[in-house]
């Protein structure tokens, strides 16, 4: 049975565009903190670890919904997996064995071949980060996340309409304390469900951390769903600044880490403060990203698109750049920002004079696949005048290509850039 296409709104959310690219290039200061013990970067780590993440799956789960509406459900499913899953499998075929290695001879033993390294002649008990994820483990949650995004996007649009969950989100008030309750309720029971019936069967295993991370991080997608589905009232709503709201949990998190409050200073305390710190801080965010980019920017747009392939190749480069200079695990705050941003030259360039020239890698490590049509499989083959455009998607962000800083035409001594007047297919960006 071929998937009904909903009829999606044509508004484009920039201030995603915006943060998702703020969070991603974040991760490069974080995954540069493992350089070394230093308290400034340490302080950057500990911070993201309190928002990033979680914001990316709200996000995430956002653009799922919106392109189910797009698509249809079988073909949101089938072009997900494939945005998500190739590039996993090809940056982690081809990036993260390297960086494993290099990882594994910064932290322990410089001697060690790469050779050597796969065949396990290792020293017992290394320290480092050496899975085989390593920070491309997001990738492995959103093929899960993929699968169940038909069945949640029903479930949700079944909730939404409620009178019970309507007069609950009547008001800002309102809103909020029912959208941090549900968050708190979720992550209890994910957090128990993992414990009781995951845990078991995948402690000790290559999917261990993902399945755990799986389960943490599924409130956050099913709450960027519901807000893209109740976009027209809860979201102007909760994109709101919440100050006092993030001035209590923010105590709370100050109380329990200090061992101020005893239950506060208990696991289940802190990650409930955190909990609702992070909805509290993502709503501040939204507000702020909202009020700053409500339109159309070329450098956001390149930023976006940019971020996915610096992301990446991030933790390879971190790695290179720091034995070449000759760093070790004592390097503090000057050498790992020093890393850091010569990691985003070397990764920005490679997206901008690699992957955005070839049509093959911008799918290898972008996720952009042609979307082909009924109407251009009818068009396939057939001359198109010079003077004809295709009209751009009505969402960027669930489809629209990412324009480039300067626009390069045929002819003007560099490659055309694909651009929405460029190429009769759209291609599908990977959301997350």
């Amino acid at each position: 049975m071929r998937d009904r296409k909903v009829p999606a709104p044509a508004e484009h959310y920039h201030h995603m565009d915006a943060l998702r690219a703020s969070f991603m290039l974040l991760g490069v200061f974080v995954h540069a903190s493992s350089l070394g013990h230093d308290p400034i970067f340490n302080g950057i780590a500990h911070a993201s670890a309190l928002f990033r993440m979680e914001d990316f799956f709200l996000i995430s789960g956002f653009l799922s919904a919106m392109l189910v509406g797009k698509y249809g459900p079988g073909r949101t499913v089938r072009r997900r997996l494939a945005s998500v899953g190739i590039p996993l499998l090809c940056a982690g075929l081809l990036l993260n064995p390297a960086a494993i290695w290099l990882s594994y001879n910064f932290h322990n033993d410089p001697d060690v071949s790469f050779l050597d390294y796969l065949h396990g002649r290792t020293i017992a008990d290394p320290v480092g980060e050496l899975r085989w994820h390593l920070h491309l483990w997001f990738l492995v949650v959103l093929l899960p996340y993929a699968l169940i995004t038909p069945a949640a996007v029903s479930l949700l649009t079944r909730l939404a309409p409620h009178s019970l969950f309507r007069r609950a989100t009547t008001g800002r008030l309102r809103t909020m304390t029912t959208i941090t309750l549900l968050t708190l309720s979720g992550v209890v029971v994910v957090r128990g469900t993992h414990k009781a019936l995951l845990d078991p069967v995948f402690a000790g295993t290559l999917l261990d951390y993902p399945a755990e991370q799986t389960m943490e991080y599924l409130p956050f997608f099913l709450l960027g769903m519901l807000l893209y589905l109740e976009r027209d009232r809860v979201l102007p709503s909760f994109q709101r600044p919440a100050p006092v709201l993030l001035a209590v949990s923010a105590s709370g998190l100050l109380a329990g880490s200090r061992g101020w409050i005893g239950v506060l200073a208990s696991n289940n305390g802190r990650l409930l403060c955190e909990t609702v710190f992070t909805v509290a801080l993502t709503a501040t965010f939204f507000a702020l990203a909202g009020r700053f980019i409500n339109g159309p920017r070329p450098v956001v747009r390149y930023l976006a698109d940019a971020s996915y392939t610096v992301y990446l190749f991030h933790y390879f480069w971190i790695y290179v750049i720091a034995t070449l200079l000759g760093f070790d695990s004592g390097a503090r705050w000057p050498q790992m920002l020093l890393v850091a941003f010569l990691t985003f030259g070397v990764t920005f360039a490679i997206h901008h004079f690699v992957i955005l020239r070839s049509r093959v890698l911008r799918g290898v490590f972008n996720g952009k696949f042609p979307i082909r049509t009924r109407s251009s499989r009818r068009a396939a083959g057939v001359h198109q005048p010079a003077a004809a455009t295709v009209a751009p998607d009505p969402s960027y962000m669930s489809g629209a290509p990412t324009l480039p800083l300067r626009r390069v035409t045929a002819g003007s001594g560099g490659p055309a850039f694909p651009t929405v007047t460029d190429a009769p297919t759209m291609p599908l960006r990977i959301d997350i």
